[in-house]
Order: structure tokens, then C-alpha cells, then sequence
């Protein structure tokens, strides 16, 4: 089974070259691309807020879950040493901009923001988290190397499936679509959206059930956060100031590839036969899929030629924050005598554009004896 990697630059390339030349070199063990002060100066903004409301899908509205998320990630960001911590909202009933937001943290001097939020989407069946940078360089980076660490953290801590680091440009310009990164960067300040899980999700609704929950997700921010910048807390028993195998590459100078936008849907997404079982009445089935542009993330199912869906799955081996996934795999599907299925599948890339296979479609029902005639 091949293995796809979408790669659109040489950086890569570059790094194993030098890793075989100079075979001591711990490639693991990245510098960190933000240029850190002893005075750092972090604002923490909980999303929505007041009339704005967020998302309405979860157990609880978005800005009641963004706002306990933040509150546990300054308590805890506060235990670490050489950081001020600032919030651009403290209670539920705050209504503000995101020009507002940006413009507070100018006033403190932020060397960085972070807004918290929980996702949604229209299906309400996607699940995992993802976060935003710039588009814009040195701030693309930063913004990089922290969402692949935080990432990692939550896929290994809470098994929250990640969804890449990601960028989203203007409708009208070639700068950042989402105000709360454009209006800080115009102010020089980066920023990044942290997207924990979709809180109208069936898959992430294990993930948004307590208030415990969003505050553990707050400390496990705050850790990210400290070891993106190389703190320590003695407090907390905890010195991120080394080097960190948990940071990846990034390059402050351009655009890094694996942030790029996808607009495109994936290329192909088929399905061939593989197995009929009529006395199993199961079915398996060869599924192919291509994004030149990105990759695979997700694949849904439909036995009734597309009329419903199951639930997305995660594409074999899809791994967003390496670009990887299995171009191929085989699948088996089980049936019940009198079943007549119509077999589709839809592919989904990372920012969720998708194809549709052919059908495999059944002339005659299943039985649990005979091999039914079905047609391609």
C-alpha cells in the first residue's frame, strides 16, 4: 500500500541531506523561531462573548466554553516565570470587536495572542482540532511551530485527532481572512486561533461533556504555550527552557508549505471490487484517493448510492501534521440478507473539499447464498 506525502517545498529535502552529512546533528531538537524576550508579554482572548454568542451545537454556548478554557490557561500560564498574562475579556456578558480585541493588546504591549475557541460545522460531523496563523511571514511560522506542538500534545494526551496547522486567505487580498489575526498583525503582533474540537460534533462530544474538560484543555494551552516560548515554572516542577523534541522545522524567512491553503477539491476518489461473501453478505471494496494540492483527511460511506451518509472516518494513515496518508486501502462492508446496496465514497482533503467515487451498484439483494449480480 503506497504512502503519499504532499510536500511543495525543498526545506525537507534540505534537512536530510544535512542529517546524513553530519550524522550528530539532532534534527528532532528544533530552535525555536520566536525571538523570546526576559519581558514576555502574552494576551489570551476567549472567542465570542456578550451577544456573541459562538456556536450554539455544544453541551454549553462557544463563549462560556472559550471563556472557562482561558480563565484555567492564565491561572496556570501565571505559575510560569518571565511571563505577564493578560485576557481581553473576564467575564460572559463582554461584547467586543475583534479591531477591540487587537487594539487591547497593542495597549499592553503583546508579543503574542491567543484566541480561544471550540468549532462547528454545518453537517455537524466533522471532529479534531486545528489552528490558524498568518499567512504572512515571519508570524506564518510562529504561528506553525506552535499549532504542530499543541497538536501533538492533545492527540497524545486526549486522543483528539489533529487537523493541521492551517491559513485562510482574504476574499479581497492576499493578507489573513480572520480579523483576529489580521487587525494584531497590523499592529505587529502575531496571532494564532486555537480551534480545540467541534463542540457539535458526534465524535467530539466525549471531548466537550464537563467543565473539567475545557479546563484541562486551558492548562494543557498553557504548557504548550510555555514550551513554545522555552519557560519554566518552579512551581510547577516543569523547565521547557532546553531544547524541545516536540518542535518541528520552521522557516521565519517564507511561507511555510505544510500552512497552505487548499481550495481544491481532491483529484480522484474511486472504488473498485475487491470480495463479495454472500453467505457473510459482506463486501469489500478498493478505495483509491489523490490530492496533489494537499492530502486525504477523511472518508464517509454510503450504501445507498449517496442518498445517506456514515459518519466521516479518518482516511488510513492521514496525518496532518506530516502530510502523509495511504493512497489506497481496502475496505469490507457488512450487509443482512435483502440487502440491495448502492456503494459510494466521499473523500475529504484537510480543508474539507470532496469528491465522490463511482458506484458499485447491486442488480439483485443478498440472500446468504448465492452471489448477487451488481454492476460498476
Amino acid at each position: 500500500m503506497k504512502k503519499t506525502k504532499i510536500f511543495r517545498g525543498k526545506k525537507l529535502i534540505f534537512l536530510l541531506i544535512l542529517c546524513i552529512i553530519v550524522p550528530s546533528l539532532n534534527v528532532r531538537a528544533q530552535e525555536r523561531v520566536f525571538p523570546k524576550d526576559n519581558d514576555l508579554v502574552i494576551v489570551i482572548d476567549p472567542g465570542h462573548g456578550g451577544t456573541d454568542t459562538g456556536t450554539q451545537g455544544g453541551r454549553i454556548q462557544e463563549r462560556f466554553m472559550n471563556l472557562i478554557t482561558a480563565q484555567a490557561l492564565v491561572n496556570r500560564l501565571n505559575q510560569y516565570e518571565g511571563v505577564t498574562v493578560y485576557m481581553t475579556r473576564f467575564d460572559n456578558d463582554t461584547t467586543l470587536s475583534l479591531t477591540e480585541r487587537a487594539v487591547y493588546a497593542k495597549s499592553v504591549d503583546a508579543d503574542f495572542v491567543f484566541s480561544i475557541h471550540y468549532n462547528a460545522c454545518v453537517l455537524h460531523d466533522r471532529f479534531g482540532i486545528e489552528t490558524y496563523t498568518s499567512r504572512i511571514s515571519p508570524y506564518n511560522a510562529y504561528g506553525y511551530q506552535f499549532g504542530d506542538l499543541l497538536m501533538k500534545k492533545y492527540e497524545s494526551q486526549y486522543g483528539i485527532f489533529p487537523r493541521g496547522v492551517k491559513t485562510r486567505k482574504g476574499l479581497r487580498t492576499e493578507g489573513d481572512y480572520y480579523t483576529i489575526i489580521s487587525a494584531n498583525i497590523y499592529r505587529d503582533i502575531p496571532a494564532v486561533i486555537i480551534e480545540h474540537c467541534f463542540a457539535d460534533g458526534v465524535v467530539d462530544a466525549q471531548h466537550t461533556m464537563s467543565d473539567d474538560q475545557f479546563r484541562s484543555y486551558g492548562e494543557t494551552d498553557a504548557d504548550a504555550i510555555a514550551e513554545f516560548f522555552g519557560l519554566k515554572s518552579t512551581v510547577l516542577g516543569i523547565d521547557y527552557s532546553g531544547y524541545s523534541d516536540n518542535l518541528c522545522y520552521a522557516d521565519p524567512a517564507s511561507f511555510n508549505d505544510q500552512t497552505y491553503e487548499d481550495r481544491t477539491n481532491p483529484e480522484n476518489v474511486s472504488v473498485s471490487l475487491v470480495s463479495i461473501d454472500p453467505v457473510s453478505c459482506s463486501v469489500t471494496i478498493h478505495v483509491e484517493g489523490s490530492d496533489s494540492d494537499g492530502m486525504m483527511l477523511y472518508y464517509a460511506l454510503s450504501t445507498d448510492g449517496g442518498w445517506t451518509w456514515e459518519p466521516p472516518e479518518v482516511w488510513p494513515s492521514a496525518n496532518a501534521l506530516t502530510g502523509t496518508y495511504d493512497s489506497s486501502f481496502d475496505l469490507t462492508i457488512p450487509f443482512e440478507s435483502g440487502d440491495r446496496p448502492s456503494i459510494v465514497i466521499k473523500g475529504y482533503n484537510r480543508y474539507d473539499g470532496y469528491l465522490k467515487s463511482n458506484q458499485i451498484t447491486f442488480v439483485d439483494r443478498f440472500n446468504g447464498q448465492d452471489m448477487p449480480l451488481y454492476r460498476v
